[in-house]
């Protein structure tokens, strides 16, 4: 049974009523079954012009005015069941949130069955039919991540991104079977012109400079056959020439089934992977995929907010709330607070440098001081508990430790104690009942599930959290056992870049209230902050400068000065988003992998990567400075973004001091900048406090 669904606009209902059951069951009864991504264009107005031709036994409509309603596309897809059903997408409406042309959407939507189309074997079809579909699927995959757009749309998006990824691998796939028929030259003679030129003029000297031209032409090299005939590197060649057929249809496996869009670099990675399996080992694995299929899945529907920021940012408490900070780190989380009315009484730290530095820049910025409680948080518990109580704090903010939630856990994260703490964070709620809770965790925390059916026997840790959550998700459990204290909850997993903050960070967090009143999400912007905006304005770097804004320098890419020159010389050939390795073999450099993004630059168009704990380190992730072009065609900037753009990419300010004492402890800085639960998205979040309207107050001096 097909089923109806309106998407990617504001007025679904409107849709459907324009369109009308029997004009989608009509269109239903037409299409061809054998592809779930075939579509039609189809207009809101089909039955009103029906009904006129009705009324016109001629058929003579030519005085019938064109239709103002804009056309829709109607789209058959399919869920995560294998259900099929109808999407509709309004044009128009697309159109003026992606700023996408109305005409190359409609083309983008149209198609039959992706994989009965010709490649082309002309290769100057080919190359064009590689553009198109390279283009038609990068334009795909970024209607999919348009949070503008429906889930429903963004799905049926990445579908299409599929398909044209899938076109695109396959003419790559016939590219590199041309490029394997160049044969390779050991060299170029290029002192048979000169031999020419020197000889003595006669009447056949022209006959054989037209020879010697040939044969110079048949003698070039396969370099620069490349080159002028295909206008593509060797390193690109190199990448063609390795792809088929078969892998191209695991990739579309592959990106089908994790809701990916195609690569040509993932693709090639599937050569790198492990021989078959023996049959013991399918069987582990078979087993260890039964396990996985019985994890509980946590679903939630977030409460957002309709309240701009704008509209918020200059609010502040007539009376002050004072809160508790657990796993406080260096309170950078907390920056913006204060200046709102948000008093930080009482904070826990188990890392003593981290607790000092939080010490350093209450004193420095807050004329309140705040009870830091050193050590381990289970064995201070009863101590935090107690300060808890004698403070009146009414607010809990908390960032659980989260790297065993995440996926470079590493293979002994089922004896890591961290694994546990959120059985003592439940026990803390229940012995403390704060007013309002903030609790922030990684993306894959709510998610989080031990299946009562894996053995955790060999792993007291994991098995003390095993039983704890009898199989439910960890989601399931803070509401479990939260709900029944009298706690609202409100649930979400939220990118940071849609919030102001120029850097991808998606994380979970929990907010919850005593009482009736729901903590509502702040409102997200439409569009994520670009890396540009944050740090564009700074001037270029090289290795070992310094410019006259405080924290923006530069350090040595090595110790050893002969490899950072080598290292410098790589990156500055390293164009914007890409990675050594892409560069022409002489500016690449052993250990700078592309398919783990090692040495990579990042984006200027987009959000920075996280910014991790690496983050002053060459070889981190994406970590290198998205760089300028200079007029001699290198890139500028080969370096590490430095701690001033760390500092503006985690949403500080640009005016951000450490305390004097820390100054220097660069190490220490980068290392906590890489564990901070943003302090923008913190601020906007508890803003939107349910608090009376009556106890806020507008701000006249300017905030930070």
């Amino acid at each position: 049974m097909v089923n109806s669904l309106l998407i990617a606009n504001q007025n679904g209902e409107e849709v459907k009523k324009a369109i009308g059951s029997d004009c989608a069951e009509a269109y239903n009864n037409e299409f061809d079954t054998a592809s779930v991504y075939q579509t039609k264009t189809v207009t809101a107005d089909i039955k009103e012009q029906t009904a006129v031709n009705d009324n016109n036994p001629d058929g003579d409509d030519d005085n019938t005015p064109p239709s103002s309603v804009s056309p829709i596309i109607e789209m058959e897809a399919t869920d995560d069941k294998g259900n099929t059903y109808q999407v509709y997408i309004d044009v128009d409406e697309v159109s003026n949130r992606t700023y996408i042309q109305k005409n190359e959407l409609i083309a983008l939507c149209n198609g039959g069955n992706f994989k009965e189309v010709a490649i082309p074997l002309d290769k100057a079809e080919l190359q064009t039919f590689i553009s198109v579909q390279q283009g038609k699927a990068t334009t795909a995959r970024s209607l999919s991540r348009r949070k503008t757009l429906s889930p429903e749309a963004r799905k049926v998006f990445l579908r299409k991104a599929q398909e044209y990824g899938y076109l695109w691998l396959k003419g790559e796939v016939q590219l590199g079977n041309e490029l394997r028929k160049i044969v390779g030259r050991q060299g170029k003679r290029s002192d048979l012109k000169a031999t020419i030129a020197a000889a003595n003029d006669n009447n056949k000297q022209k006959k054989h400079e037209k020879k010697m031209d040939k044969a110079l032409d048949e003698l070039r090299t396969k370099k620069e056959i490349l080159k002028e005939d295909y206008g593509i590197s060797y390193t690109q060649a190199r990448q063609l020439t390795r792809l088929t057929d078969e892998l191209v249809e695991k990739e579309l496996e592959y990106a089908i089934k994790h809701n990916e869009c195609l690569s040509r670099n993932h693709a090639l990675g599937l050569l790198n992977r492990p021989p078959e399996m023996s049959d013991e080992e399918k069987d582990e694995a078979n087993a260890e995929k039964a396990i996985a299929e019985t994890k509980a899945k946590f679903e939630f529907e977030t409460v957002f907010s309709d309240i701009p920021f704008d509209k918020q940012k200059n609010k502040k408490l007539k009376k002050h709330i004072y809160y508790c900070s657990l796993f406080s780190c260096i309170g950078t989380c907390e920056y913006y607070l204060e200046q709102h009315g948000f008093i930080c009484k009482v904070a826990n730290e188990k890392d003593p440098n981290y607790a000092k530095y939080y010490i350093a820049m209450n004193k420095k910025r807050s004329k309140h001081p705040v009870n830091m409680i050193v050590g381990d948080f289970r064995e201070k518990f009863d101590e935090i508990v107690k300060a808890f109580k004698e403070s009146k704090c009414e607010l809990l903010i908390c960032g659980l430790p989260c790297f065993t939630f995440t996926s470079m856990k590493g293979k002994d994260w089922k004896d890591n104690d961290l694994l546990t703490l959120v059985i003592d964070y439940v026990r803390f709620v229940k012995e403390t009942k704060p007013k309002k809770i903030a609790l922030e965790n990684a993306k894959q925390f709510f998610g989080f599930s031990l299946p009562m059916s894996m053995d955790l026997s060999a792993h007291p840790v994991a098995q003390k959290l095993q039983q704890e959550l009898k199989g439910r998700t960890i989601g399931q459990y803070l509401k479990d056992e939260l709900e029944p204290l009298g706690y609202t909850l409100n649930f979400s997993i939220e990118d940071a870049c849609y919030y102001g903050i120029g850097q991808s960070r998606v994380r979970s967090i929990l907010l919850g209230t005593l009482g009736d009143s729901v903590w509502k999400f702040p409102k997200p912007k439409e569009f994520a902050t670009p890396l540009w905006k944050v740090i564009g304005h700074l001037p270029s770097l090289n290795q070992d400068q310094h410019s006259k804004f405080k924290y923006h320098f530069a350090d040595v890419l090595h110790k050893d000065p002969k490899k950072a020159a080598q290292i410098q010389e790589a990156l500055e050939h390293t164009a914007t988003g890409c990675s050594p390795q892409d560069n022409d073999p002489e500016y690449q450099l052993s250990g700078f992998g592309f398919y783990s993004a090692k040495g990579a630059r990042k984006f200027w168009d987009r959000p920075s990567n996280t910014i991790d704990s690496g983050n002053g380190s060459v070889t981190s992730l994406r970590s290198i400075h998205p760089g300028r072009l200079r007029k001699d065609g290198t890139i500028s900037d080969a370096r590490p973004l430095s701690l001033l753009e760390v500092f503006l990419v985690n949403s500080l300010p640009q005016s951000y001091e450490p305390p004097a004492e820390f100054e220097k402890n660069y190490a220490l800085i980068r290392k906590a900048m890489g564990q901070v639960f943003l302090p923008r998205l913190l601020e906007r979040i508890c803003l939107e406090a349910p608090i009376p309207d009556d106890d806020w107050e507008e701000v006249t001096t300017e905030l930070e």
